[in-house]
């Protein structure tokens, strides 16, 4: 973990792991996982698969005193996470992607034509 974010993450006290559909790792804070998991939680019908994906490999880990984090192995093989990652900062959670997946992500996205990009964050200043 980058050491800009180490104090902010060990103050918050353990940290919350799990696969997104997107296909990478999510990593909270566990107070900002807490409420994520309660509205998980109340999903039902068709949205359970979603559910059981997140809440289902949601593991609360630690870092060492190095600001390192031990992704689980079934962790990593969902993400594909190979040696060369991206950590993402979301807001109140990171994103870890595999490196060239980020990469295709955001070539995508910068590849978009004008207009649909611009559809796409309609109510959104920069």
């Amino acid at each position: 973990m980058p050491a800009k974010y180490r104090a902010l993450l060990c103050a918050e006290g353990r940290l919350v792991i799990t696969i997104d559909p997107a296909g990478c790792v999510l990593i909270y804070p566990e107070a900002q996982w807490i409420p994520v998991r309660d509205q998980l939680n109340t999903l039902s019908g068709s949205k359970m698969s979603v559910r059981r994906l997140i809440v289902g490999h949601a593991e609360e880990i630690e870092m060492d005193t190095a600001g390192r984090i031990l992704i689980p192995a079934t962790l990593r093989q969902r993400a594909q996470l190979n040696k060369a990652v991206a950590l993402v900062g979301m807001g109140n959670k990171f994103e870890l992607w595999d490196e060239a997946k980020w990469n295709a992500v955001t070539d995508s996205v910068m590849a978009m034509d004008p207009h649909e990009l611009e559809n796409n964050m309609e109510g959104i200043v920069l």
